[in-house]
């Protein structure tokens, strides 16, 4: 399947084939420390381009990113380990979390900058760095062991050095910052990981060229609106030219669509003539693609229901409680979790530095009502399975940010968290 459209500035057909989709190139090149991801090493700027020109695509990108963080990060365990959940808030914040999910789901990864003291004994803050910067460190150990840093690797110069950055528990002595990329294991990607909608890209570039088409063929007027004869000769051309202006300042203009053909012949006999070349039931084959590319790009994302993400679907779930109900379980479990189990599993090892340990868990936007708890009985269990607090005896976030604002020492500040845990035990 081919599909031509007539580009706006230049008079050629751009034809885009389904069947020559490639899989994004990972190249080693001798003279580079660093492994190239995408045919221009811009891979991860073209994964940008599919979502800001898909309009289906991008919605599942952001509405499953939404549905991955949820409403934040917390623990189980916050009112056993408080000093360890407070000191955790304060290393991660919750925006640059957010951006780490976004990556991890845009891009196929997403990357935590890791910061140190000057003794490399404690971790200070756990920041996102922006994954399309970096390009993996070549490698015969079997680990990577550092990513290179450049603001724009498209546009790179040769004169440009890009920064060494050490990958988590590979810096050495005075390194202060390491980069701890989340991703998933993918057979026959070692260096990078594909995104997991990977397989759905090329209907994601089949809606934005079926929309490009339109757009254009609107822009060109649809068609020419006049066919002009000149039946006494051919001039010459600057005589062409000069005909051709001053008919355009007549009849040109958007109310005239600004379309019209000039034809010079030498007599009636050899005039232009004009064929319109007509495609059969042309309406249904744009709907087609259009509705084709729409249902590979979710099923690409795994969305269970289009309602889910505000995609108002005739087919598939209605708006039945009990089918949303099902389909918000499934889609929970078989899409959401196995991306936020990725971020935790990162983080907890980030946070063992500093001797964290917390049963950590993203809130969920689902509604509890929807979350089936007929066989967990055990409260923290069921406070993972919800994402909901389900204790009204734990410290809020607005009580800690409340302390945090005030400018007092650590031993202060500890124990007016344990006297608001001591107020709330003993009511």
């Amino acid at each position: 399947m081919k599909l031509k459209y007539m580009s706006k500035e230049k008079s050629n057909l751009k034809i885009v084939s389904l069947a020559s989709y490639e899989r994004p190139a990972v190249k080693e090149y001798s003279g580079k420390d660093y492994v190239e991801y995408g045919t221009n090493n811009d891979y991860f700027n073209d994964l940008v381009d599919r979502f800001l020109g898909s309009p289906t695509n991008a919605r599942c990108i952001n509405g499953i990113s939404d549905m991955i963080y949820g409403r934040g990060l917390d623990a189980v365990d916050r009112n056993i380990n408080r000093d360890s959940y407070i000191e955790m808030k304060k290393l991660i914040d919750e925006g640059e979390l957010r951006k780490v999910v976004g990556d991890r789901k845009l891009l196929g990864q997403g990357c935590f900058k890791v910061l140190y003291n000057k003794n490399r004994t404690k971790v200070v803050a756990i920041k996102h760095h922006p994954m399309e910067t970096l390009r993996a460190e070549k490698t015969t150990s079997g680990v990577i062991k550092a990513y290179y840093y450049h603001p724009d690797w498209k546009n790179k110069k040769t004169s440009d050095k890009p920064r060494r950055i050490p990958t988590f528990g590979n810096g050495a002595k005075g390194d202060t910052t390491e980069v701890f990329v989340v991703r998933t294991y993918t057979s026959s990607f070692y260096y990078y990981s594909p995104c997991d909608y990977q397989s759905s890209l090329q209907y994601s570039q089949l809606e934005e060229e079926v929309s490009n088409y339109h757009l254009s063929n609107i822009e060109n007027g649809l068609q020419p609106s006049l066919l002009i004869n000149f039946n006494n000769g051919v001039p010459s051309q600057e005589v062409q030219g000069q005909i051709e202006s001053k008919i355009a300042s007549k009849f040109g203009g958007s109310s005239n669509s600004g379309k019209f053909i000039l034809s010079f012949n030498e007599d009636k006999d050899t005039a232009a003539n004009i064929d319109p070349v007509h495609l059969p039931d042309a309406h249904a084959q744009y709907q087609f693609l259009s509705e084709e590319s729409r249902e590979k790009i979710m099923l690409g994302h795994g969305i269970v229901s289009p309602i889910l993400l505000g995609i108002k679907d005739n087919t598939g779930f209605g708006n039945n409680a009990e089918e949303l109900k099902v389909a918000s379980n499934l889609m929970d479990n078989i899409v959401i979790r196995p991306f936020q189990q990725n971020i935790i599993d990162a983080l907890n090892k980030i946070l063992a530095v500093n001797k964290i340990y917390l049963s950590l868990y993203f809130r969920t936007l689902q509604p509890i009502e929807f979350s089936e708890l007929d066989n967990v009985h055990n409260k923290s269990t069921r406070e993972i399975e919800t994402g909901e607090k389900l204790s009204s005896q734990q410290i809020t976030d607005e009580e800690i940010e409340a302390i945090f604002t005030q400018e007092e020492d650590k031993a202060t500040i500890l124990s007016k968290i344990k006297d608001i845990f001591n107020i709330k035990n003993n009511k």
